[in-house]
């Protein structure tokens, strides 16, 4: 007899399996789904058995045995190794990658005492649509959460997925009556509270799982319900390696093969749920989305006229005369200088290796870049044609922090100033006892105290607005009504822009206008949700070979395309951005693909490009690697 069997390591996607002998004394015991030791090369390692099959002519006599079976009972169901041959076809990753993610930490010690129950197979006799909730304050938010599970029976799971591990705590407090049924799962927990919480999660010992993105890779014992909260958040998409799933997708994969009910929810539904809300592919009404009426914009292009060349406008600098409470000053931009240069030959401050340009901090006089994490000297001169005068100009949370120390010393005001980004410990914005004005990054809104805030502010958004990215605008969106969520009703709102008639803007008292004119100009381009993107993208050391490889790979593909007569439209290569960045040049291709067919049409374009391209599917970034 022959296992094909998963070594429960990161391989390159071609060795997914491998074949054993299954000896004589184990045959009547062996089944797929069961954690055994194989060898691997000189050592031996855990693998997890994915079939059975007798030897053919064809097997040849130099297979290695199986050693032994780790645990009579299956681990994982044959329902499970279906997803993991699935998700393996479309995220391009082997078989033990996957396994990795989806299994508890393999302690050998351990392994043999534990206590495996019994593993229910998904019946998927009815699919339901998926539904989407949308709440505007957190009662709304705990009363929706919690008629989810009402319905829940005792065999029954349902798992809560977040965004990020900071939304678990409020989710915990709104469900503090089931904190005997829950069991929390992310990436910060230590190996023993994963095998602890991963056996329990298995044998259906808890019912309520709540967790990052991970969570949903989990062997479940029951799972009927998947509840997706904060569904418009960028961080349900794993982007960063291998496999690059998005939570939305995995959850659709279970819905269709196996019935698993699927919820959205979000005080901000994303572009995506509100088209297929409005064209009844969510068993949802139609979202009704508050407006915000109470947001003041100022133009910043009066004030350069009025000669006033502060980061803050002079109506803000009214609002903060009469502070009482706490502010917040919105500004995505790190350091005392985003602009070093020449006037005289043009010459700009750059990383060497990405070619971003290097920012300028208080702290070390260095000029740093944040995407390599290399530094530099401030030079006095200007390094190409040798001019003394060198400019340093824009603005930071650096710069902004500095002014407003001033403006504070100045006009006597009781408030500390806080800046909180990467650079910074976040920690101090929470432990003050007095008013506070809080300068951040995206970093900073975890830790505003949003009931002692009495204003809130973004000072220059404008760079947001410009970003070539086809989620920009609804990233910056989201942004702002986050801020309307989370904001008091009495509390001041100011956005200091140069575009006061931007349509993001104008959508602020009339939000299904933005939603419509984004999905219109989506339409146009072909982005989702009217087509399904996928990214591959391929970087060498040498810039001519990566150009090279991709450019003669994209020429292949389309001449396949067209001969198997595939409804797929392939882009031409393009630079990424920063084109190099850790020490390799990167291109990229796009590819969109019929929403209906994607996962059909994904796994043929996974099988036509090389092994050393990446794959990223339904990609929040189009041209960051």
């Amino acid at each position: 007899m022959i296992a094909e069997i998963i070594p429960i390591k990161r391989l390159p996607r071609r060795f997914s399996h491998f074949d054993y002998t299954v000896p004589e004394d184990i045959k009547e015991r062996i089944t797929p789904g069961q954690l055994v030791k194989i060898p691997l090369k000189s050592s031996e390692i855990f693998g997890l058995v994915l079939s059975l099959r007798e030897k053919r002519a064809s097997d040849t006599s130099a297979l290695k045995e199986v050693i032994d079976i780790i645990h009579e009972t299956r681990i994982v169901s044959t329902a499970h190794l279906e997803q993991l041959k699935v998700l393996s076809e479309w995220y391009g990753v082997s078989y033990g990658t996957l396994t990795k993610m989806m299994l508890l930490p393999l302690q050998k010690r351990k392994l043999k005492t534990i206590t495996l129950g019994g593993i229910l197979t998904p019946v998927s006799n009815l699919v339901h649509k998926p539904t989407f909730s949308h709440y505007v304050n957190e009662k709304e938010h705990k009363d929706m959460l919690t008629s989810q599970l009402e319905y829940l029976n005792t065999k029954e799971q349902i798992a809560i997925i977040v965004p990020e591990i900071q939304y678990i705590d409020t989710i915990l407090s709104y469900l503090n009556e089931y904190e005997e049924n829950i069991v929390v799962w992310h990436s910060g927990l230590s190996t023993k509270e994963q095998f602890e919480r991963w056996l329990q999660i298995r044998n259906g010992e808890k019912h309520i799982i709540l967790g990052t993105r991970g969570a949903l890779l989990l062997p479940y014992f029951n799972l009927k319900k998947i509840v997706i909260d904060y569904e418009h958040k960028d961080n349900h998409k794993h982007w960063d390696q291998a496999p690059r799933f998005h939570v939305k997708d995995v959850a659709e994969l279970l819905r269709t093969r196996h019935g698993v009910d699927i919820h959205m929810m979000s005080f901000s539904p994303s572009l995506e749920s509100y088209f297929h809300i409005h064209k009844h592919q969510y068993a949802s009404e139609t979202v009704d989305i508050t407006p915000f009426l109470d947001c003041h914009i100022v133009n910043i292009s009066d004030e350069r006229r009025g000669r006033n060349f502060s980061p803050i406008s002079e109506k803000l600098e009214q609002q903060l005369l009469a502070l009482q409470g706490d502010a917040f000053l919105y500004l995505n931009r790190l350091g005392l200088a985003t602009y070093i240069g020449c006037n005289s030959c043009g010459w700009r401050a750059t990383c060497p290796s990405c070619k971003l340009p290097q920012i300028l901090h208080e702290k070390n006089k260095q000029l740093t870049c944040h995407y390599c994490k290399t530094a530099a000297s401030l030079p006095t001169i200007c390094p190409k044609c040798k001019e003394t005068i060198v400019t340093i100009s824009g603005v930071g949370t650096e710069t902004v922090e500095k002014l407003l120390i001033d403006f504070v010393k100045e006009h006597n005001l009781p408030h500390q100033v806080i800046r909180v980004d990467s650079e910074t410990n976040s920690q101090t914005a929470q432990v003050l006892n007095f008013p506070i004005i809080l300068i951040g990054t995206d970093t900073a809104f975890p830790y505003i105290n949003w009931q002692k805030t009495d204003l809130v502010a973004f000072l220059d958004i404008d760079m947001q607005l410009s970003l070539p990215e086809f989620r920009a605008q609804e990233s910056l969106w989201h942004l702002l009504r986050e801020v309307h969520y989370h904001k008091r009703a009495d509390a001041q709102f100011f956005i200091q822009t140069r575009e006061p008639t931007h349509i993001l803007f104008k959508s602020l008292e009339e939000p299904d206008r933005f939603y419509r004119t984004d999905l219109n100009h989506r339409m146009k381009l072909g982005y989702p949700p009217y087509k399904y993107l996928v990214k591959y993208f391929y970087g060498h050391a040498n810039f001519l070979e990566a150009k090279k490889v991709m450019e003669t790979s994209v020429v292949v593909l389309k001449k396949r395309l067209r001969e198997q007569h595939k409804d797929i439209e392939l882009t031409d290569s393009f630079d990424m951005h920063p084109r190099y960045y850790r020490g390799r040049h990167w291109f990229a291709v796009m590819a969109r693909l019929s929403p209906e067919l994607w996962e059909e049409d994904l796994v043929w374009l996974n099988a036509h490009i090389p092994d050393t391209w990446k794959i990223d599917p339904n990609p929040i970034s189009i041209l960051s690697p």
